[in-house]
């Protein structure tokens, strides 16, 4: 056996992914858009709460809106976690099989060398995308209080985290969002029930690694281009990951590190010590 554990065993392009859904194509992809109406309802309704809480209901203040946002992505997350549970035990399915959440047979050492690797595959190609294309990262780096870049938006996203950075609180409460709740709530969505059943027809599982890719980066349609190509170029990353793991615990481990070690990243560089 692997030293990483028996699924790290067999190459790249070892399958172990067995879909199972025995809802069909019409109820997942009713099921899809309904988590994603109920996420998007959620958050707003919540973030109206927040901003009453937090920031003295300025409900016109653009950022403040998108903080509070941020701050209650963790709350939906969890609901809309339980209710694509919920619409995955429907009509016969066993959640686990439909939702592939078995627990891979990974050791930790195969665990630290698949998120490890992960990190290094995703910053090698942003850096090939950069000198490809010829971009200056600065266009898209807000300033330390989340100010715009002079070319443009940096993104209404990553403009609050560099706002929020500087209030160690406030920090707080967004980072279980960023690290746990949405990678939960995304992989759930996209690469869950619906990845299961279109990749029984005859898109297989190539054709819906690439729609489901591009579902997940439209998802994100208020960030700059730049953020948009990279978010595809990482739901492919996780559609392979489900196919050789088979496990849907792969990607949102990997999803989880990836948004957690950028906002301590952004927090450590631009907000205050704690």
């Amino acid at each position: 056996m692997s030293a990483g554990g028996e699924d790290f065993a067999g190459g790249l392009f070892r399958r172990l992914y067995r879909p199972v859904n025995p809802a069909g194509l019409a109820f997942s992809l009713a099921a899809a858009v309904s988590l994603i109406l109920l996420y998007m309802f959620l958050q707003s309704a919540l973030a109206m709460a927040v901003l009453a809480r937090f920031f003295g209901g300025e409900a016109t203040d653009l950022r403040s809106i998108v903080k509070a946002g941020l701050i209650v992505i963790f709350p939906a997350s969890l609901v809309v976690a339980a209710a694509a549970w919920w619409l995955a035990g429907l009509r016969g399915g066993n959640q686990r099989q439909v939702l592939s959440l078995h627990r891979p047979r990974l050791t930790l050492s195969g665990w630290l060398m698949l998120v490890g690797g992960f990190m290094l595959a995703m910053y090698a190609a942003i850096m090939l995308l950069v000198l490809a294309l010829g971009i200056d990262l600065a266009q898209y780096t807000p300033g330390p209080d989340g100010q715009s870049p002079g070319t443009g938006s940096a993104g209404l996203v990553k403009e609050a985290m560099f706002d929020i950075a500087n209030e160690p609180l406030l920090f707080l409460l967004v980072f279980p969002s960023i690290a746990i709740g949405a990678p939960l709530a995304e992989e759930l969505i996209f690469r869950g029930q619906l990845f299961a059943a279109l990749s029984q027809t005859r898109l297989g599982i190539a054709g819906t690694t690439v729609v489901t890719a591009a579902g997940w980066a439209l998802l994100h349609a208020s960030e700059p281009w730049l953020s948009i190509g990279l978010i595809f170029i990482m739901g492919l990353v996780f559609g392979w990951m489900v196919y050789r793991f088979g496990s849907l615990w792969v990607p949102i481990v990997c999803h989880g590190a990836w948004n957690g070690i950028y906002a301590l990243i952004v927090f450590s560089g631009q907000g205050a010590a704690l």
